[in-house]
């Protein structure tokens, strides 16, 4: 009996080994391979490309310091669980020479001390501390929440729209990487709309601040040469065409290593500006991409065009597979690939139209006859709507070489407020960096982490509550009896 006994034993012993190395196998597999995803509806727990990217270029310690108390009765107490959120992400990502600290102002009063001392502060309450290379930047946590502040006068909270931490976080870090702001000078003078907030352009240029630069309107009127400190200019829908003058000092510009973004406004009659595009390898062609849809009754036209993007350049290589709506007129773009050879300028298209679009020469409105491709007087696929030209520069765009740049788009309707659209936004921030020496920095930008209401009508809360108050109860006890009449039957 004993030998039997002893052999069970060492049986069990070792089917429990084997359970306890299985199981350290398993949770050593499955903490080092393993798979994240994000399914809520606006990707809340997911950092964007571009953060993941900015977080990379940081080689040596960064510290982070979130200064705040959930007892202050501030806007920020309301979003101190969704920053503890956005740094285990900002955690996950950048797991080596990062630390997250938090400090409680009500309770750690040395700490705060020491801090007051060392960054030569006369406040800390409700802001993060950025600190890397000897060097800081500090965030208002209040910035980080978009909030309705109607309720305030009737002395209750403001009311949470919205979470903008990610963007907040990535424009102050990008700021720790580079010292200074770039400076990105618009056009004006030809009908553009101004580089301001409040502006036509407010998404965009409220984008390009995160992104560490300045957005200065330039008038070359009384100027006879492009400030020495412009990282780049930016003629977005320009109304009328450039004089002589401004024309001249913008090709000399572009001539010395200028950058120089173009959206065109295929409807304005520009033709000097298309003379100094064409000068530079890109010229814009005298058309309409269009596509020919089918309705009920007829054949429609469609102008609103569908741009797939390419992957020819840092610029847009992150962007590749997406498709930007461009609404409104759009024009294509062609190449003097004479002068492209001759003056040493590398041409690469960003983003063409899809495959059933076609650039129509005959594109007058109302047509009553409608339209139709005709080969060799319409322009067909590749339709380039977007494009790319380095004048002596590399298709490897990792190694640094000092060229002028220069970006055209045959549209511009799509960087408006009222048309802009997450694609397109990237792309125009992309061409940003780019144009700055920026170009690893292109990606999807951070979003708004947007808060979601059901809108009920008053039947389906009636419903709901019908099936809350008395459906669900009513349930339970059925089942309740059920059980009850089983045990006594």
């Amino acid at each position: 009996m004993t030998p039997g006994r002893t052999g069970i034993k060492i049986s069990i012993g070792l089917q429990c080994l084997a359970v306890a190395i299985i199981y350290l196998l398993v949770n050593y597999l499955g903490f080092t391979h393993y798979e994240r995803c994000d399914y809520s509806r606006s990707q809340k727990f997911s950092l964007a490309d571009q953060t993941k990217i900015v977080l990379k270029e940081f080689k040596k310690p960064l510290n982070i310091i979130i200064v705040s108390s959930p007892s202050f009765l501030s806007p920020a107490s309301q979003i101190l669980g969704d920053i503890r959120s956005l740094m285990t992400e900002v955690l996950f990502n950048k797991r080596q020479g990062l630390v997250v600290e938090y400090v409680d102002p009500t309770r750690n009063l040395s700490r705060i001390q020491e801090l007051q001392t060392k960054y030569n502060l006369t406040s800390l309450d409700n802001i993060a501390i950025l600190d890397y290379d000897e060097r800081h930047r500090l965030v208002n946590l209040a910035e980080m929440g978009d909030f309705d502040m109607s309720p305030v006068a009737q002395g209750e909270l403001p009311i949470l729209l919205g979470f903008r931490g990610e963007q907040i976080l990535t424009s102050a870090l990008m700021g720790l990487l580079k010292a200074g702001s770039q400076n990105i000078y618009f056009l004006q003078g030809h009908g553009e709309p101004p580089p301001n907030i409040n502006g036509d352009l407010s998404t965009w240029i409220d984008a390009i601040q995160r992104q560490n630069a300045i957005c200065t309107p330039l008038s070359l009127s009384s100027i006879d040469k492009v400030p020495e400190d412009a990282a780049a200019i930016v003629i977005a829908a320009a109304k009328s065409d450039l004089d002589e003058r401004e024309a001249a000092v913008l090709a000399a510009w572009l001539r010395v290593r200028g950058k120089m973004l173009v959206l065109l406004d295929p409807d304005a009659s520009t033709p000097r500006l298309h003379a100094l595009l064409a000068a530079n390898g890109i010229t814009p062609q005298d058309d309409r991409v269009l596509r020919l849809i089918k309705l009920p009754f007829a054949m429609g036209i469609l102008r609103d065009v569908t741009g797939e993007v390419l992957k020819n350049a840092e610029v847009t290589r992150r962007l590749q597979g997406m498709n930007i709506l461009f609404p409104g007129a759009t024009q294509s773009l062609t190449f003097d690939k004479d002068l492209v050879q001759k003056e040493k300028i590398l041409i690469r298209p960003l983003t063409q139209a899809a495959e059933e679009f076609w650039g129509e020469t005959d594109f007058a409105p109302n047509q009553a006859e409608g339209v139709r491709y005709d080969d060799g007087i319409d322009h067909g696929q590749p339709v380039i709507i977007a494009a790319l030209a380095d004048r002596d520069g590399v298709e490897d765009d990792r190694l640094n070489v000092q060229t002028s740049r220069l970006i055209v788009v045959g549209s511009s309707q799509f960087a408006y407020d009222a048309s802009i659209s997450r694609p397109g936004l990237d792309l125009l921030i992309g061409s940003i960096n780019y144009l700055v020496e920026q170009g690893n920095l292109s990606g999807i930008t951070a979003k708004n982490t947007t808060r979601f209401a059901l809108q009920l009508t008053d039947l389906q809360l009636s419903q709901l509550a019908l099936v809350v108050m008395v459906g669900m109860p009513a349930a339970a006890a059925f089942l309740g009896l059920i059980v009850w009449w089983r045990r006594r039957a």
